[in-house]
């Protein structure tokens, strides 16, 4: 495991990039707080407008903001989950491993509770947070069993 862990030193640029888009992903989704018009031509490998045209290989039409929460949360997510602690044992190597089989259990579990109990457009915004959710729930079990560590 010590192989495919980052050094220490990126755990600080990934809480960074992490908590600012985090709750800035919380903010798009529970309310309807309009940002600066930050629309922009992004490149598509594929593109299918709401009613509308479907194309690929395009230039499409979407909201910058969203782009860019999603993608500094992936990013700083991954470098928190992949750093290594300053001390890097055996112990933190069991606590990792708990914790992502924590997350995607309680992921799935509530994503079929969703399913059987949401349905409609709203159940797009489901599945957005779905997405992120067995990385975010990785990262604050893992550090929660940290803290809880160090406190005990």
């Amino acid at each position: 495991m010590k192989n495919y862990l980052l050094p220490n030193r990126f755990k600080s640029i990934g809480w960074a990039l992490f908590m600012p888009s985090f709750i800035s992903g919380i903010i798009i989704l529970s309310t309807d707080f309009k940002w600066v018009e930050t629309e922009a031509h992004l490149p598509a490998v594929y593109y299918d407008d709401f009613f509308g045209d479907r194309a690929f290989f395009t230039l499409a039409k979407t909201s910058i903001v969203q782009n860019i929460t999603a993608i500094l949360l992936i990013a700083g997510g991954l470098i928190l989950g992949f750093t290594r602690e300053k001390v890097e044992d055996e112990y933190i190597t069991s606590l990792r491993l708990k914790s992502v089989m924590w997350s995607m259990l309680i992921s799935y579990v509530l994503l079929l509770l969703l399913y059987l109990t949401v349905y409609g457009l709203f159940f797009l915004n489901i599945m957005v947070i779905c997405m992120f959710l067995p990385l975010v729930l990785y990262i604050f079990r893992f550090h929660y069993l940290l803290y809880k560590n160090k406190n005990n």
